[in-house]
């Protein structure tokens, strides 16, 4: 018996050891680097560049594409957002780039579609607009319609090009895009909750509250964030921007500034004190900015002889195009542009990610308002100005 015994709880033992060398995986490598493996149909040989994404875009590598086929190999510090593009387009494929291994599959003139795999933190990225976002530009497309649709009621041109909404209906759109904006609001907010530990979530604050700027929001998102997260380029990124619009907040002075006008002279903010002046962020090639241009000659005519100014800082690269639109608008206060376009000196210190964007400074110095636009410019002038 004891024999038996002895049999059977070496037979288990063995057993287990079996078992043990079944369920074992083998010991997973560390990737030390990444390796991106791409293939691009319709091209059989060609040039593709790997770039940088952020505001100083450089090449970092480039390869040559053989049967429709290219690799790029190196190592990053941790993920970043990068881009792979053809040789002589201007835009291509963007992703978020870990040290793993990556497949890229796209086609010819069209790599932006491109379909990836293996590269996680650029998967969590891409849920937000694949979820959340998508859930909010389909609720979205309703509200349009209906503006549009209000617009030719009101005898407006499509996308409000001549005036405003009569009152009754500027307050049913405003409740519909107040609606919208809270919907947004909470749906960004879980995802960024629900992701706290991935650079992911420090990317969406920066899309939805920082280029849009929110900064009660990415205020309260931010510290949502682990110290992992906050402490990464896209973290420290947040930060950065949290910390500016504290320095133009409601209250603040504004920052100085010169920047030469049309005809080459300096022209500076300090020289608008003791008037109200309205810091103009436009461009050219802006049609949002374009849009709002008759609204703020509107603002220009009734209010300069009461001692309200504007300055108009362009982001234009290009001063022909910069010149003709000031005069097709009409727009007859002093306009100011050093021509690198969103590389514009005084827009860098501003913080400024969008245009239009405008900022109210007092006969002090200070700001009072920002990014005031519509029937709010006026209705805030008519403040001011009601004495």
């Amino acid at each position: 018996m004891k024999k038996y015994i002895l049999k059977a709880t070496m037979l288990a033992l063995g057993m287990l050891g079996v078992l043990t060398s079944c369920t074992e995986k083998p010991e997973k490598k560390e990737v030390l680097g990444y390796i991106i493996n791409g293939s691009i149909e319709n091209m059989p040989t060609g040039m593709v560049y790997l770039e940088t994404t952020e505001e100083d875009k450089k090449i970092i590598d480039s390869t040559m594409v053989t049967q429709g086929k290219f690799t790029f190999q190196g190592q990053v510090k941790e993920p970043l957002l990068y881009e792979i593009k053809e040789k002589g387009k201007p835009y291509g494929f963007t992703f978020i780039i870990d040290n793993e291994i990556i497949t890229i599959q796209g086609k010819k003139d069209s790599l932006n579609l491109a379909e990836i795999k293996g590269a996680k933190q650029d998967s969590i990225y891409k849920l937000f607009n694949k979820n959340e976002f998508s859930t909010v530009r389909k609720l979205a497309g309703p509200i349009y319609k209906m503006l549009d649709s209000l617009s030719k009621i009101d005898g407006l041109d499509k996308r409000i090009e001549k005036g405003e909404l009569s009152a009754e209906h500027r307050v049913i759109m405003d409740k519909k895009f107040k609606s919208l904006d809270s919907i947004s609001i909470i749906l960004t907010s879980s995802y960024v909750t629900n992701h706290k530990n991935d650079i992911a979530a420090a990317l969406v604050i920066d899309d939805r509250f920082i280029t849009y700027p929110n900064p009660e929001k990415a205020k309260e998102l931010y510290s949502v964030l682990t110290p992992k997260v906050q402490n990464s380029f896209y973290g420290k990124k947040v930060k950065a921007s949290l910390d500016l619009f504290e320095k133009l907040a409601i209250g603040a002075v504004a920052p100085e500034f010169s920047q030469t006008d049309t005809n080459g002279e300096i022209v500076n903010l300090s020289d608008y004190k003791g008037k109200y002046v309205l810091i103009d962020f436009w461009a050219s090639w802006c049609g949002p900015c374009r849009k709002e241009n008759p609204n703020v000659v509107l603002a220009y005519n009734n209010y300069h002889t009461k001692g309200f100014n504007v300055l108009g800082i362009s982001l234009d690269d290009k001063k022909d195009r910069w010149l003709k639109a000031i005069e097709n608008d009409g727009l007859l206060w002093s306009h100011v542009s050093d021509l690198k376009g969103w590389k514009n000196e005084v827009a860098t210190i501003y913080g400024v990610k969008i245009v239009p964007t405008n900022y109210l400074i007092d006969p002090n110095g200070k700001i009072i308002a920002q990014n005031l636009r519509g029937l709010e410019l006026q209705q805030k002038l008519a403040e001011i100005f009601k004495n």
